[in-house]
C-alpha cells in the first residue's frame, strides 16, 4: 500500500496502516463539518516513533481544506509547531495541493461536473436503503426544492432524517455501503485490529446495535477469515452482565460482519478524562465488576488480552461492560499449538500508547505467552488509572514503557493516592507481579481477596443516601440560609445521619446502579454490620459530657487520613457519603467527606504579604461535620435551578466570560454562559455570588431535611489542612502544586472539571486553585486577634464575605491553606463554593 504523500507509511504493518487510515478518515470528517481540528490534539495518544508518519498524512488534508476555504497556508505555519518536518516536503505539499485544486476547479466548469445533482443524490439515497421513495417524495413536497445535492444533504441531516456520516458517504461517488444485510449503518464508533465498528439499526426490529465489519483487505485471506469466525464463535458463547452480548453474525455481498449489543455510554478512559480520577470506593466498584466479567470469560476458556479503560464501557445504568472480545483467543492445548505450527499472532497495536501501558511484561515479550494472568495484570493497571488518571509507568517511547513494566518497582498504591488503605497494597502488588507465577492464579482468588478486604475495611465504603421527602423530617426552623446580614452558627442543633429514620441502600437489595454514585459497600454483610450499630447513642453521650473526647494525635501535625478513619469507626459513620439530589433515572450525586473534630493552629506565623491578615492562633472545633469532596458542580447547580427557577446575581447584573483568551464582564455571562469557555457538567459552577451559594444551601436543606450551609472559615481551613501545619497540605514547598491544583502555571486562565488533580488526606479535591470558594463568615482584616478559640464563626457584622482557596489565576505562593480573600455578597467575581452538612445531636 503506497502513501500518496511519499512517507514511510507503506513500510508499516498492515494493522498500523489501517489505524492511520481510520484516524485520517475521522480527521477528514471534522474538516468537512467546517471545523479546523488541531493536529496536535490528534497526536496525544500516538507513540513518538510514529508521529512524523501520521503528521505527513494529516497535514496534506489540512492544507487542502485551508486552500479550499481561502486560507493559504505557509511553510512556517507548520515548522513552528513541528520543527522536525522537512521544509522542502512542506513546500512541495502546499504547491501540489494548490495545483490539484486549480485543476479541479477548471474541470468543474465542464458538463461532467453536474453529475452530482439533486436527482442523482436522491436516487442514491433510495438505493442505499436510508430512505424509501415515498419518504423522499414526501420530504421534497414539503420544503422549497434544494438547489444542489449538498443543500439536500444538509436539509436531511438537520431534520434528523439522515446522520452526518450517511450524508457524507452518499455524496461521494464511491462511498462505503450503508446497508449490510438487514442492518443500516448510522455512523462509525470505533475500530480494532480486525475491522471497523459502526452504530447501526436493524431495519425491521428498529433495534440499535454495534456492527463490526471485517477489514476489506483481509476478507480474502483464509487465515484471517478463520480467525474472524473464531471470534464470532467466542463472542456467541459469552453471556454475562459485564460482557458485551453478541446477537448475530453473517455475510452479505462478500462483507463479513458481527452484530453486538450497543452500549449507550462512555469508556472509563473518557469518564476519567471528563470527571477526573475516581474515589477509591468507586474504583473498587469498577474493579469488582470487571473482575466478575473476566472470571466468567476465563471459565469459558477465553482470554481477553487487551483489558484497558478504553475497552470498558459504562452504560446509562452505571454498569460496566467489557468490550472488544475480538482480541480474545480460545485457550489451546499444547498439542493444538504443535499441530498448527503456533498460535495466531496478536494484532500489532504499538501505535497507540494506551495498549502498551496496560500490557503484562510476558505479553509484551511474546504474545503467545499471554494467559489469564496477563488479564489480571492489565486489570491492575486499569485500576491504577482509575485512581490517578495516569498509567502506572511513564516513558516517551514504546520501548521505554515496555522496559518500565519489566524492570521498575511496583508503586505503593497508598502513597500514590492517600484514599487507599495500606492493607490494599498487597492486593495491588499481587495483581502487578512481574512474574506471572507470583500473581493471582485466577480471578476467583482476586475476588476472594477483595471480599475479605471489604469486610475488614467497612469504614472505607461509601453509603448512598436517597433523598428524603421534605415532609418526612424537619430541620431548624431558623431560616438562616436566606439571611445575608446575620451570622450563621456552625453548631446550631446537630442531627445524626444514619439514624433510624434514614434509609440506606444495601447492595443486597438489588443490582449496583450508577458508577459515580454506585460505590456502595460491595458486600451486603458489611452494611448489615454497620447498620446494626447506633451512632446516635454515642454522639448523644459525647454531647452530654460536653465536647467530644479528644482523638489521639489530633493536636498538631497528624495523619489526617488515619485520624479520619479512626473517628469514622468510633462514631460508626462512613468516611464518605453520596447523596442523591436530582430526580430522574440518573440522579445527580453530592459527595461528602467526614471531618472529625480537633484542634489546630489557624493562620500562619510567616511574615509574607499574603499572610498580613492571617495571624496564627489556636482553634478548636468540637463538632464533626461533612463537607463536599468537590466544589458544587454545574450539574448540581442545574438541579437547583431546574426545581426552583432561581436566577443568579450574575444573570440579573452581569457576570464574567472568556473572549479571545481574556475574561470580561457582560450582562450575557453567568454560570451557564462563560463566553468562549465551554460549561462542563462536572466543572465547578462559577459566576456564583455568596447570595447564590446560600440560596443553594437553603434549597438543599429543605429538600433533604438535613442542615446544609457554607463552611465557616475555620472549618474550611481545618478541612484543607487535613492534619498538617505546613503552608500547603503537601509540604513546605509549592513545587508539587501542579499535582493538586489548577493555578496560574497550568490553567491557561480557565476552570476545569473537578477531581482531575490529587485530593488531600481528607479526600477533598481542588481545595487549592480552580476557583475561589465562599465561606459563611463576614470578613474583617483584624478579626483573628480577637477570634474565639472554640468554633469561631467570624465577625458579627460586615459588608463583605470571606473567600478561600485561591483560583486559576493565582500563583502557587497565594494558594496556601491560610490565604484569605473577600468580596461583597452579591458579587459573582471569583465565585464558587462547597457545602457543609451538619451532624446534629437530637
Amino acid at each position: 500500500m503506497k502513501s500518496r504523500n511519499g512517507t514511510d507509511f507503506e513500510q508499516l504493518p498492515s494493522d498500523l496502516m489501517l489505524k492511520i487510515n481510520q484516524l485520517c478518515d475521522q480527521f477528514e470528517v471534522e474538516l468537512r463539518q467546517g471545523d479546523l481540528p488541531s493536529i496536535t490534539d490528534w497526536l496525544d495518544h500516538v507513540a513518538v516513533e510514529y508521529r512524523e508518519v501520521i503528521l505527513k498524512e494529516l497535514i496534506p488534508l489540512e492544507v487542502e481544506h485551508r486552500i479550499q476555504t481561502g486560507d493559504l497556508p505557509q511553510v512556517n505555519d507548520y515548522l513552528q509547531v513541528f520543527p522536525m518536518l522537512d521544509q522542502e516536503w512542506l513546500s512541495e505539499t502546499i504547491a501540489t495541493a494548490q495545483a490539484e485544486l486549480k485543476s479541479a476547479a477548471t474541470q468543474g466548469n465542464s458538463p461532467a461536473s453536474t453529475a452530482n445533482t439533486v436527482e442523482s443524490y436522491t436516487e442514491r439515497i433510495v438505493q442505499s436503503g436510508v430512505l424509501g421513495p415515498e419518504e423522499m417524495t414526501e420530504i421534497l413536497g414539503t420544503v422549497e426544492r434544494p438547489q444542489s445535492a449538498d443543500e439536500l444533504a444538509e436539509l436531511l441531516t438537520q431534520s434528523g432524517r439522515m446522520t452526518r456520516y450517511q450524508s457524507q458517504m452518499l455524496l461521494e461517488p464511491e462511498g462505503r455501503p450503508l446497508l449490510i444485510g438487514d442492518y443500516l449503518i448510522l455512523e462509525p464508533i470505533g475500530s480494532g485490529g480486525m475491522g471497523t465498528v459502526y452504530k447501526a439499526v436493524h431495519r425491521r426490529m428498529k433495534r440499535i446495535v454495534a456492527l463490526k465489519v471485517i477489514r476489506a483487505d483481509l476478507d480474502q485471506d483464509p487465515e484471517r477469515l478463520k480467525r474472524f469466525e473464531r471470534e464470532v464463535q467466542t463472542a456467541a458463547r459469552l453471556s454475562h452482565p459485564h460482557i458485551v452480548t453478541a446477537y448475530d453474525a453473517g455475510e452479505a455481498r462478500g462483507i463479513h460482519y458481527l452484530i453486538c449489543e450497543y452500549i449507550d455510554g462512555e469508556s472509563l478512559t473518557q469518564l476519567v478524562r471528563d470527571s477526573g480520577p475516581l474515589d477509591f470506593a468507586d474504583a473498587m466498584h469498577c474493579l469488582q465488576q470487571i473482575a466478575e466479567g473476566l472470571e466468567y470469560a476465563h471459565a469459558q476458556g477465553v482470554i481477553h488480552r487487551d483489558i484497558k479503560p478504553a475497552n470498558i464501557l459504562v452504560d446509562d445504568q452505571g454498569d460496566l461492560k467489557i468490550l472488544d472480545m475480538g482480541l480474545a483467543r480460545l485457550q489451546e492445548t499444547s498439542e493444538d499449538i504443535l499441530s498448527s505450527g503456533g498460535q495466531t499472532e496478536l494484532t500489532s497495536s504499538q501505535i497507540f500508547m494506551g495498549t502498551i501501558d496496560y500490557m503484562a511484561p510476558e505479553q509484551a515479550r511474546n504474545t503467545k505467552l499471554a494467559d489469564h494472568r496477563s488479564d489480571i495484570y492489565s486489570l491492575g493497571c486499569t485500576f491504577y488509572f482509575l485512581l490517578t488518571g495516569k498509567p502506572v509507568y511513564a516513558g516517551e517511547t514504546t520501548v521505554e514503557r515496555i522496559l518500565a513494566h519489566k524492570e521498575q518497582p511496583i508503586p505503593q498504591l497508598s502513597t500514590v493516592n492517600n484514599q487507599v488503605p495500606e492493607a490494599f497494597n498487597s492486593i495491588f502488588e499481587t495483581m502487578l507481579a512481574k512474574d506471572p507465577n507470583q500473581r493471582y492464579a485466577n480471578v476467583s482468588e482476586l475476588l476472594q481477596d477483595l471480599k475479605n478486604f471489604n469486610a475488614t475495611y467497612v469504614a472505607e465504603q461509601t453509603s448512598t443516601l436517597p433523598v428524603k421527602d421534605a415532609g418526612e423530617t424537619t430541620h431548624s426552623t431558623e431560616d438562616w440560609a436566606s439571611q445575608t446580614t446575620e451570622v450563621q452558627p456552625a453548631d446550631s442543633e446537630y442531627t445524626v445521619l444514619a439514624g433510624s429514620d434514614t434509609q440506606r441502600q444495601s447492595p443486597s437489595a438489588g443490582k449496583h446502579r450508577g458508577l459515580i454514585w454506585g460505590g456502595t459497600a460491595i458486600l451486603a454483610a458489611v452494611l448489615i454490620v454497620a447498620l446494626s450499630r447506633n451512632p446516635e447513642k454515642e454522639l448523644s453521650e459525647d454531647s452530654a459530657a460536653g465536647s467530644p473526647e479528644p482523638v489521639p494525635g489530633q493536636s498538631g501535625l497528624v495523619d489526617g487520613k488515619k485520624t479520619q478513619q479512626e473517628y469514622s469507626a468510633k462514631i460508626e459513620l462512613p468516611v464518605q457519603e453520596s447523596v442523591s439530589i436530582g430526580g430522574g433515572d440518573q440522579p445527580v450525586m453530592l459527595k461528602l467527606s467526614l471531618i472529625p473534630p480537633g484542634e489546630f493552629v489557624m493562620g500562619t506565623e510567616d511574615n509574607v504579604p499574603a499572610a498580613f491578615d492571617a495571624l496564627a492562633h489556636s482553634v478548636k472545633l468540637t463538632r464533626p461535620f461533612y463537607i463536599g469532596t468537590t466544589e458544587v458542580t454545574n450539574q448540581l447547580f442545574q438541579s437547583f435551578v431546574n426545581e426552583t427557577g432561581y436566577q443568579t446575581d450574575a444573570e440579573r447584573a452581569g457576570g464574567y466570560g472568556m473572549i479571545g483568551g481574556s475574561w470580561n464582564r457582560s450582562e450575557d455571562y453567568y454560570w451557564k454562559n462563560l463566553g468562549d469557555l465551554s460549561v462542563q457538567a462536572t466543572a465547578p459552577a462559577v459566576n456564583i455570588s455568596w447570595n447564590d451559594a446560600v440560596a443553594f444551601c437553603e434549597w438543599l436543606s429543605k429538600k433533604t431535611g438535613d442542615v446544609y450551609r457554607l463552611p465557616t472559615e475555620a472549618e474550611w481551613e481545618y478541612a484543607c489542612r487535613a492534619g498538617t501545619q505546613t503552608p500547603w497540605f503537601f509540604g513546605n514547598s509549592p513545587d508539587e502544586m501542579g499535582q493538586y491544583a489548577w493555578f496560574q502555571n497550568n490553567s491557561e486562565g480557565r476552570v476545569y472539571p473537578a477531581k482531575q488533580k490529587l485530593p488531600n488526606a481528607f479526600g477533598l479535591y481542588d481545595v487549592y486553585g480552580n476557583e475561589w470558594e465562599w465561606c459563611q463568615d463576614f470578613y474583617a482584616a483584624n478579626y483573628y486577634p480577637s477570634s474565639p478559640s472554640e468554633n469561631p464563626t467570624g465577625p458579627a457584622e460586615g459588608s463583605e464575605r470571606v473567600r478561600r482557596g485561591g483560583g486559576f489565576q493565582q500563583p502557587a505562593s497565594q494558594l496556601t491553606s491560610y490565604v484569605r480573600g473577600h468580596g461583597t455578597p452579591e458579587s459573582p467575581s471569583r465565585g464558587a463554593f462547597r457545602v457543609v452538612r451538619e451532624i446534629r445531636v437530637d
